[in-house]
């Protein structure tokens, strides 16, 4: 077993090459994430108890649109919380084939690219003081992709919040890795 950072570990096998990356944690930041899961649920909770004790008909409807954005919003924070808690990216390359999952607890979709399909493999660059990039890059988003290949049309994005130095040692273990096959 290899391991690139703290992050990322590599198992080798005759043809075949697994990668595991952790997401990243943080204990103050993480103690955050569930207290402020913990306050959404509650107020949102307390808001939809207070509807039926409504009689008037606008803001009866003010606050079905506010609970359909805190219904949104406690989807995205409940997410962000399990990801941090159980999530780990795996990516196989084997038989031609890179097979890359987004797993959460066992559970996740796994995409299949076929190496004669994957071009442009690299790391994907962040646009400097852009401020999407600066919020997907938070702790509280799961986004922030380091790598990325281009795959039939589409840009295919994987290494959630790498070090630069790990997406660059990573890529290089991809790059090998695939030329070998």
């Amino acid at each position: 077993m290899e391991y690139i950072g703290e992050r990322i570990s590599i198992k080798r096998d005759e043809n075949k090459v697994s990668i595991v990356i952790l997401s990243t944690k943080d204990k103050k930041k993480s103690l955050l994430l569930s207290l402020w899961l913990f306050l959404w649920s509650v107020s949102g909770i307390i808001v939809f108890v207070q509807f039926f004790t409504l009689t008037d008909q606008n803001t009866k409807t003010a606050i079905i649109v506010w609970l359909g954005f805190w219904a949104y919003f406690e989807y995205k924070i409940f997410k962000s919380y399990q990801w941090r808690r159980a999530g780990v990216e795996k990516i196989k390359l084997r038989n031609n084939t890179f097979v890359y999952k987004r797993d959460v607890a066992g559970k996740g979709k796994t995409f299949e690219y076929e190496y004669d399909f994957i071009k442009d493999l690299r790391m994907f660059e962040a646009k400097e003081n852009s401020f999407m990039d600066s919020l997907n890059n938070s702790y509280w988003m799961i986004a922030g992709e380091k790598l990325a290949f281009d795959y039939n049309g589409r840009i295919i994005r994987f290494g959630i919040q790498l070090e630069d130095k790990e997406a660059k040692a990573l890529l290089s273990v991809i790059n090998q890795s695939i030329n070998q096959q």
